[in-house]
């Protein structure tokens, strides 16, 4: 009786896992960038900054916080491909090495062209081997 509990317990801890995990999705969710750049040589973002971004499933839009400037752009998820485009951006200026960071990731996010979400984090596959990965904002 008292491993039948045990075990009971394990599944519901296991099963609420799964359904966070299965609840965050790409629209809906608020992501914040965690790490940007070359795949297996990411950088973490810098200190005192928040990059954001955030799909709006319905409207095939994204928008959010490059570090500096807010962002907006359309987007089409199909699979696991990602298209991002029009992408336009306020014009405010920041100071070194706020802007550089920022410029990268703008640049990352136009070149998307795939995507994984797993464990609440999302991982934006880029032309030229850029990787973006976020986690979901809680």
């Amino acid at each position: 009786m008292q491993n039948t509990w045990k075990w009971s317990l394990v599944l519901l801890v296991v099963a609420s896992v799964c359904l966070t995990a299965c609840r965050v999705r790409l629209d809906r969710t608020l992501w914040v960038l965690h790490s940007y750049g070359q795949s297996g040589n990411e950088k973490p973002v810098l200190a005192g900054t928040e990059i954001i971004a955030e799909f709006d499933g319905a409207a095939g839009q994204v928008s959010g916080s490059a570090g500096c400037n807010k962002y907006f752009g359309d987007y089409e998820a199909s699979g696991v491909r990602l298209s991002i485009s029009n992408l336009g951006w306020t014009e405010m200026a920041c100071a070194e090495p706020v802007m550089s960071q920022e410029q990268q990731y703008l640049t990352a996010l136009q070149a998307s062209e795939s995507y994984e979400m797993q464990y609440g984090r999302l991982r934006i596959f880029c032309s030229g081997g850029q990787v973006l990965t976020f986690a979901a904002r809680k």
